[in-house]
């Protein structure tokens, strides 16, 4: 099994924070006031939606890097302390936020809105378990099904040795066909598997090609699928969106592979660390900020609708590093359970 080494680190910290923004943007998004097919607001919809092909590579990666960081210390003896440890990263603040989102969602909100509140005990505990006021937590799910399951990996690479890439090409072939749902338990496991299999066998990652060749191409793959995506209104379905999906988070890290340098140095800013508590939060952030921003700009026009994009994105970005720095400044344990610990 591989050892994390300092640049590489480094590197997953700057990559998982591009990523924690790329997610922040996704739901930063006006495509729902948009039609594409009206000339007023083509220049907002294909601004839009090139960050939003871009940023769905975020979550695919994701998944890659938490396969890579578990497998690169997993032990059989270790499993139950790994366990445990994801109660505090993952399981405590997806129900923290869980509850947040339910007070505020559905009491909060409709009591300032003089709405009668219905809730039954069983819709409650259905609504915590499933996170239904924060549905971004989705990805939780899944990855806690993926731990849990990870001997069963641990077993495939023993036995089956470097053959086992064979079984995420096979599932990636079926997914092809039977197309899984993508916030359901089954869409990811070949990622997380690929980023399982590279640490297990300890498969370098970090790249140092000097000129930083592989990055600059993936960076313009990367623009031009979005740019192919957009203007063709590729729709979330089609095959070749399907793969995007897929292979994007080998263009992402490539990409990153242009701030080499900076993988080598020993320190990097805290606040490339802030990745956790971002993902955890972002949502309610973002429809905060939308809803302020609209009292002064409406989404009516192309102009505007482009304008508040980059607004929300940027403010809202502000706010959470604002955020985290004012809970790790004073109240750190509240930023452990709220981030993750």
């Amino acid at each position: 099994m591989t050892r994390i080494s300092k640049g590489l680190s480094n590197k997953i910290y700057y990559v998982t924070f591009g990523l924690a923004i790329l997610v922040m943007a996704l739901h930063s998004s006006y495509l729902e006031v948009l039609d594409p097919t009206f000339a007023g607001y083509d220049f907002a919809y294909i601004i839009q939606r090139l960050f939003l092909v871009i940023g769905d590579a975020a979550v695919p990666t994701f998944f890659v890097i938490s396969g890579y960081l578990l497998f690169s210390k997993f032990t059989l003896n270790g499993y139950p302390r790994m366990l445990l440890s994801k109660v505090f990263s993952l399981v405590i603040p997806y129900f923290v936020w869980s509850v947040l989102g339910l007070v505020f969602i559905q009491v909060l909100y409709p009591l300032m809105r003089g709405v009668p509140i219905e809730m039954t005990f069983q819709s409650v505990a259905i609504d915590i378990l499933l996170a239904n006021a924060v549905p971004h937590l989705w990805f939780v799910r899944p990855l806690l099904l993926y731990f849990i399951c990870s001997p069963l990996l641990y077993f495939v690479f023993k036995y089956l040795k470097k053959w086992s890439i064979f079984i995420p090409a096979i599932l990636f072939f079926v997914y092809i066909f039977f197309r899984p749902e993508y916030g359901g338990l089954l869409l990811f496991i070949p990622l997380f598997f690929i980023g399982s299999y590279l640490a297990y066998f300890d498969i370098p990652v970090l790249n140092c090609y000097r000129p930083r060749l592989f990055g600059i191409i993936s960076i313009g793959v990367l623009l031009a699928l979005s740019v192919t995506f957009t203007l063709t209104h590729a729709k979330f379905e089609d095959y070749a969106y399907y793969c995007y999906r897929f292979f994007a988070p080998l263009l992402v890290w490539f990409a990153f592979d242009v701030m080499t340098s900076l993988f080598e140095k020993e320190k990097i800013f805290a606040i490339f660390k802030t990745s956790g508590f971002i993902f955890f939060s972002h949502l309610g952030v973002v429809n905060g900020v939308k809803v302020l921003l609209q009292l002064g700009i409406k989404p009516d026009s192309n102009y505007n609708c482009a304008l508040l994009f980059f607004l929300v994105v940027l403010v809202s970005c502000v706010i959470q590093l604002l955020i985290t720095y004012l809970l790790l400044r004073f109240v750190r344990p509240v930023y452990k359970v709220l981030g993750g610990r």
